[in-house]
């Protein structure tokens, strides 16, 4: 005969943790990648504290096309909801800042409609 039981029959009561940001603020990185024709890119960024949010767009590719450059809510898992946005010749470095409380955001370059062949470009993004 087997006989499987459990002998103790303590209570712990669950204690509160807290999390500590594993990365300094303000951080920075870059965002380098492809626009097409009519098209939109974006990256979304987790601000771990309130702030300003900074980007700056650059490109070599094609420096006299105007396009957009947006600041946004990231919205569900890959949706970007623009609520602060320029349109700029790209080769001009067009810089665009928002203040944000802590949350996930995101920075989106679109065609404004003067691109004819797609475009290679990088964001550099300062966020808290």
């Amino acid at each position: 005969m087997l006989t499987l039981g459990c002998g103790n029959n303590q209570t712990t009561t669950p204690t509160a943790t807290t999390t500590t940001p594993t990365r300094s603020s303000p951080a920075t990185e870059n965002f380098t990648s492809n626009l097409t024709v009519q098209g939109s890119a974006w990256r979304f960024v987790n601000a771990i504290a309130g702030g300003t949010v900074t980007a700056t767009l650059t490109t070599t590719d094609q420096p006299t096309k105007v396009v957009g450059l947006g600041i946004g809510l990231r919205s569900g898992i890959a949706n970007c909801l623009v609520t602060r946005e320029i349109t700029a010749a790209a080769g001009s470095s067009p810089r665009i800042d928002a203040t944000v409380d802590a949350g996930a955001y995101c920075i989106k370059v679109f065609d404004t409609g003067t691109l004819t062949t797609p475009m290679n470009f990088t964001v550099s993004i300062t966020y808290p």
